[in-house]
């Protein structure tokens, strides 16, 4: 360069560094700003993911829990109609897959209520002649492995049949 005093190359050269260091230090916020944007949507997909779900095992829950007591209601009815029918059936497992005396055991994976996930099945024990204990379960395999929903009642002789 023409006219070119040592501190005109000195100014010059600290105004050249000084833009070239705003650059990189620009690059660097943004690799920065990136990096917490990031993690920020990285942290709200991962908390809808266990929202979801968790809605849906919730949902899972209440249906095998609404299975579990539609079936106790279908034996209390099998109780009433007739009870020395009914206590004969004692001290078998029936897998339910529709609501009436299906004695198989155990349930295969095949087995499973209509349209649904869920496996069901009654155990009758007997406890005396007037009594019988029925022990409900709905069972349903997702994800997060096999679950279940158990109700546990005792029927008795209460019509004196």
């Amino acid at each position: 360069l023409r006219g070119e005093t040592p501190f005109s190359t000195f100014v010059y050269s600290r105004l050249h560094l000084s833009t070239l260091s705003e650059k990189g230090q620009t690059l660097v916020e943004l690799v920065i700003v990136l990096a917490v944007v990031g993690m920020i949507v990285t942290g709200v997909v991962s908390i809808a993911a266990i929202s979801v779900r968790n809605a849906r095992f919730s949902k899972d829950q209440a249906v095998a829990a609404r299975f579990t007591q539609q079936a106790i209601e279908w034996v209390r009815q099998q109780r009433n109609s007739s009870w020395s029918g009914f206590a004969a059936r004692a001290g078998r497992t029936y897998c339910m897959d529709q609501l009436y005396w299906n004695i198989v055991n155990p349930c295969t994976q095949t087995q499973v209520i209509p349209n649904t996930i869920f496996i069901r099945t009654a155990t009758l024990t007997s406890l005396d002649a007037n009594s019988v204990q029925v022990d409900l379960n709905v069972s349903w395999t997702d994800a997060r492995g096999l679950h279940q929903s158990r109700m546990s009642t005792i029927l008795t002789s209460w019509t004196g049949q």
